[in-house]
C-alpha cells in the first residue's frame, strides 16, 4: 500500500493566559490510499487541529507532512484542490436551491464550468438528493444537509475525504445513510476516509484501522482486529468470595495483564487461558468458582485501557 497522508514530528503548540498547550505533539502518522481511517480520541484531544493542519488551514508550529504527495505548508493549496472537508459545523446559503449552492462553491473550486453542471447532477445522485436539485436549502433536514456537503466536496472528485464527528446531531436513520453512503464512496472510487469522532461505536462502524489521540499525542495505532488481539483473552470470574488476596494472586500469573473488579465479577485479560490457574486458586483460598468463562472483548474496553482507566 502507498501512503497518501504522512506526518513528522507534526506540533501545534498555543499560547493562551502564558501557559503552553501542545494542542498537537509529535504526530507521526501514516494513512495509505483507499484506507477507511478512524481518528479517534476524547473532545479537546486535537483531532480537529490536526486535521486543519494536514488541509493547510493552519500553520503548523513544528513537524510537516504530505498529502496525496503534496506537503502541507508550501503547497497547501494543491492539497485543498484534492481533498475534501466536512467539518462538525457547516452551512449553506439558506434561501437558495441545492443546485446553486453546489454552483456557486463548484466555481470557488476551479471547477471549468461547462464540467458544473454534470458534476452537479453526478454529486447529488450519488448521495440521494436528486429529487431535490431545485428545492431551497432550508427546507432540508439535518440528514440532507450533511449528504449535501457531502456533495459539495464530491464535485472536486477528491482522493481524500477528512470528516469531523460526521453524525454528530443525526438520527439513527439519517447516521445509517451516511455510513452506507462513506462505505460506497470508499469501494467504489477508492477515496481515502479520514473520519475524525470521539464516538467509538462510530468509528468500528466504518473504519478498518483506528489511531488514538489524547491529549494531542497518538498512544496507538492499529486494525481494529490488531487491537482485540493485543487485548488478548478475557475471562469473566464469579466466586464465593472476590478478595483483595485472591485479585493479587491471579494479577501475579504470568500471562496475565491486567485484572478488574466490576459489578461482583473479576474481569481478567490474559495473554492465555488461564482459567485452570484461576480455578486452583479460587479452592486453594477455600472458595467456590460460580461461573468463569471467556468473553470477546470490546472496542470499548481497548479505548478506556490505552487510556489507562477501566474497561466494562
Amino acid at each position: 500500500m502507498s501512503a497518501i497522508i504522512e506526518t513528522e514530528n507534526l506540533t501545534k503548540i498555543y499560547h493562551v493566559d502564558g501557559r503552553e498547550i501542545r494542542a498537537v505533539d509529535g504526530l507521526n502518522l501514516t494513512v495509505y490510499e483507499g484506507e477507511l481511517f478512524g481518528y479517534l480520541g476524547p473532545n479537546g484531544s486535537g483531532k480537529t487541529t490536526t486535521i486543519l493542519m494536514l488541509l493547510g488551514l493552519i500553520s503548523p508550529t513544528s513537524g510537516g507532512g504530505r498529502v496525496a504527495g503534496f506537503d502541507i505548508i508550501r503547497e497547501s493549496k494543491a492539497v485543498r484542490s484534492v481533498t475534501g472537508f466536512i467539518p462538525e459545523k457547516f452551512s449553506f446559503y439558506e434561501d437558495l436551491p441545492a443546485y446553486d449552492n453546489l454552483a456557486y462553491f463548484a466555481k470557488l473550486n476551479g471547477i471549468v464550468k461547462n464540467e458544473i453542471d454534470d458534476r452537479i447532477k453526478w454529486a447529488l445522485n450519488i448521495v440521494e438528493l436528486s429529487d431535490w436539485i431545485n428545492a431551497p436549502v432550508k427546507t432540508f433536514s439535518r440528514g440532507m444537509r450533511q449528504r449535501l456537503a457531502l456533495a459539495n466536496i464530491l464535485i472536486k472528485k477528491p482522493k481524500i475525504i477528512f470528516l469531523d464527528e460526521p453524525t454528530a446531531g443525526l438520527d439513527p436513520y439519517a447516521t445509517a445513510n451516511f455510513r452506507s453512503l462513506i462505505k460506497r464512496l470508499n469501494e467504489e472510487f477508492n477515496i481515502t476516509i479520514f473520519l475524525s469522532s470521539h464516538m467509538l461505536h462510530e468509528v468500528r462502524q466504518i473504519c478498518n484501522r483506528i489511531g488514538f489521540l489524547n491529549k494531542g499525542r497518538l498512544v496507538a495505532v492499529d486494525t481494529i482486529e490488531g487491537f482485540m488481539e493485543k487485548m488478548g483473552i478475557k475471562i469473566i470470574l464469579e466466586a464465593t468470595n472476590l478478595s483483595d488476596k485472591l485479585i493479587k494472586l491471579i494479577e501475579a500469573l504470568d500471562d496475565v495483564n491486567r485484572v478488574f473488579k466490576s459489578n461482583g465479577e473479576l474481569i481478567i485479560y490474559a495473554r492465555e487461558d488461564v482459567r485452570l490457574d484461576i480455578s486452583k486458586i479460587v479452592t486453594s483460598l477455600g472458595e467456590h468458582v460460580l461461573t468463569l468463562k471467556i468473553e470477546p472483548p470490546t472496542l470499548e474496553e481497548v479505548f478506556f485501557l490505552v487510556y489507562g482507566g477501566e474497561g466494562r
